[in-house]
């Protein structure tokens, strides 16, 4: 199957703001109100402007939401005109609860990504060290975060399709993030992944995807 790659270099939390607003520009200059779900320290809005409005349990959000209890219960349907969600629903244990709540306070899209669990680099990981990431296995402490979640690029892709499907949205864009350094082991990788086109050597899956325009009175809450 094949599907876009791109291959900036996402160093950061900040770093992925930035590709944010540099990768959808033009969603985000035609919306007049965010909501970034999962928004850490606001770097989003940092860029972008006052317009974003940050929720999250940690960092220093605008507003501090635990999504597992709450959701996005406090905002109105068709509340935001974009709504952007990256690296977040797989913390989550209701994550199919909140994917129907970023559809409906969105106007019109939504900005998803997710990471690619089972990549390459996991597998061999797993494979000839026996360990699967910080994210799983067992930490001599119980730790703060976990994943709840562990699927694929083409799990990821096969959902969203079927949701899109199913609710008669539109997925706008899709590509994997491949993110490598300069160093001499990254760009090796990189040419690698482009010569022979290893999808499952992406970090993350990206969507942006549209959602139906509503009735005036479906927009009510």
């Amino acid at each position: 199957m094949k599907f876009d790659k791109n291959f900036s270099y996402i160093p950061d939390r900040e770093g992925r703001a930035q590709f944010i607003a540099d990768t959808f520009k033009v969603e985000i200059r035609k919306s007049k109100k965010i909501l970034d779900v999962g928004s850490d320290y606001n770097s989003l809005k940092k860029i972008v402007g006052k317009k974003v409005l940050g929720v999250d349990l940690y960092g220093e959000p605008d507003i501090k939401i635990d999504f597992e209890k709450e959701k996005l219960e406090r905002f109105k349907n068709s509340q935001f005109d974009l709504v952007v969600c990256t690296e977040v629903l797989e913390h989550l244990d209701n994550l199919h609860e909140m994917v129907d709540e970023l559809f409906r306070v969105s106007n019109q899209f939504v900005i998803i990504s997710l990471p690619n669990c089972l990549s390459v680099f996991t597998k061999w990981n797993i494979v000839f060290h026996t360990r699967i990431g910080k994210y799983y296995g067992l930490p001599f402490e119980e730790p703060e975060d976990r994943h709840r979640w562990l699927f694929s690029y083409l799990d990821i892709d096969r959902f969203f399709s079927h949701y899109c499907s199913k609710n008669g949205y539109r997925i706008r864009q899709e590509f994997l993030q491949c993110s490598y350094t300069d160093s001499w082991r990254g760009k090796q990788t990189r040419i690698l992944v482009q010569t022979f086109n290893v999808n499952s050597a992406c970090q993350s899956i990206w969507l942006l995807i549209e959602k139906k325009r509503q009735s005036s009175n479906e927009n009510k809450k």
